[in-house]
């Protein structure tokens, strides 16, 4: 739900521009017979008909620059601006000459209120040959986007999902019921230590809420609470708590975010932490399909049992991610170094230092359908020798996930999610391995 989008004085800003972009023929590609219907269908206005036509040809013909227009086209005349953005990015990336679908990119970003990503677009077409009452108005709207104040906007926006799925090892638990320590010898494991698998459900919601304050700045708060079910390893059952807030600034092609982070979980209905952080980021967009990403954070862990208070700990970690976009596939590849304090030195052998290196793939297959997978790698080493083996812990972590999404309505979402944990540690009391996978939905308003 939005409470209201700065429209930028539209009434001057797209009337007269439209007017004569509409009219005006920019960059045409020649007449496609097999698109004649939904071309006719968007000369007459007739959006309806033309949006319709185009979700029919989709799978065909995505990634047809001229048909990624169109589409486009009919999708921002219905107000379906995601599906807009989508289509007419396609289109400007297959065919950068393609002039008309760069400024309704363009006209998209301004009803996203994006008028710095507007601008750029803008900006962009002018470097190709244009009729001059079009590269008139373009200039001029240009000028009016970087001069004008923008009134502070604000806008609500919230999501709900239900998931059912299965963890066969719910604690990261061992195989065996027993074990051998090298000074104790034989020693019987008690339930914690021993893999617990189990159903589960979840239920989440997030509500968060974002005001511009200019073209330069914006500030959010989110909040996301979320309950998890586990009828065969009750110990398990968990409720968590999350509330963010920060301000972002824009410069350019540079983003910078500050923001405080508020955690609090329960483990069976008793509290088991809170924790609050402080992060910085900057996110830098190397090119139009480039990013790359820099964050610094600091986290304080405080745990309310007092059989877990040894682990109170601070953390800092430095990550560095880079990001790559060719059409509807998607890469991005990180690295995480992270070092934790613990609250009294005697705990040393409870705190780790962490290095993370992670890769991630994802493609759209369709406006339906999208798929990711990602690989973690962590090696994970603690401070101090370990109390019952004498010596340092040391593990390597692998993590696998899958995703897969449908989109059944505009606003709701069938998924899927799969993943496999392998923690392989130099001391066999902590050697597990876990899978699990979960069906769900989730819907948006």
């Amino acid at each position: 739900m939005t409470l209201g989008i700065n429209k930028l004085n539209f009434s001057n800003l797209l009337i007269l521009f439209m007017f004569n972009l509409l009219n005006t023929p920019v960059s045409f590609a020649a007449n496609r017979p097999e698109f004649q219907s939904l071309q006719q269908a968007i000369d007459r206005a007739q959006y309806v008909s033309a949006w319709q036509q185009a979700k029919a040809l989709n799978d065909q013909y995505e990634g047809d620059a001229y048909f990624d227009y169109l589409y486009g086209l009919a999708a921002l005349e219905n107000q379906q601006l995601d599906y807009a953005l989508l289509a007419l990015k396609r289109a400007v990336t297959h065919d950068p000459k393609l002039v008309r679908a760069r400024l309704e990119l363009a006209r998209t970003y301004l009803l996203l209120n994006n008028p710095s990503a507007a601008i750029s677009e803008f900006k962009d077409a002018l470097e190709f040959p244009l009729p001059a009452p079009v590269r008139s108005n373009v200039q001029a709207q240009i000028q009016q986007l970087a001069t004008k104040p923008i009134a502070s906007s604000g806008a609500w926006q919230g999501s709900v999902s239900f998931a059912l799925g299965q963890d066969n090892n719910v604690n990261l638990g061992l195989n065996n019921t027993s074990i051998n320590l090298p000074i104790f010898g034989e020693v019987i494991l008690d339930q914690a230590s021993v893999r617990q698998d189990s159903i589960f459900s979840e239920l989440s919601a997030q509500l968060g809420y974002n005001r511009v304050s200019s073209p330069q700045q914006a500030w959010f708060v989110n909040g996301n609470v979320s309950n998890k079910h586990y009828p065969h390893a009750s110990a398990y059952h968990s409720q968590e708590l999350g509330l963010q807030a920060g301000k972002l600034w824009i410069d350019g092609a540079k983003r910078y975010q500050l923001g405080l982070n508020l955690q609090a979980l329960q483990l069976n209905n008793q509290a088991y932490y809170y924790s609050q952080a402080l992060d910085a980021s900057l996110n830098y967009q190397l090119a139009t399909d480039k990013n790359w990403l820099s964050g610094l954070s600091w986290t304080q862990t405080n745990y309310q049992q007092t059989s877990h208070q040894s682990q109170n700990n601070q953390t800092i970690q430095l990550s560095q991610q880079y990001q790559i976009r060719q059409g509807r596939l998607g890469q991005q590849w990180g690295v995480a170094i992270s070092h934790e304090i613990p609250a009294q030195t005697q705990f040393n052998h409870l705190s780790r230092d962490v290095l993370s290196l992670g890769y991630g793939l994802n493609h759209t297959w369709n406006d339906q359908h999208s798929s990711s997978i990602g690989i973690n790698l962590q090696r994970r080493i603690n401070q101090a020798e370990d109390l019952s083996y004498k010596i340092k812990r040391k593990d390597t972590r692998l993590t696998l996930q899958a995703t897969h999404q449908m989109q059944l309505t505009n606003k709701t979402t069938l998924f899927t999610h799969a993943g496999y944990i392998d923690n392989l540690s130099n001391l066999e009391l902590y050697d597990s391995k876990k899978a699990f996978v979960k069906l769900g939905l989730a819907h948006q308003f």
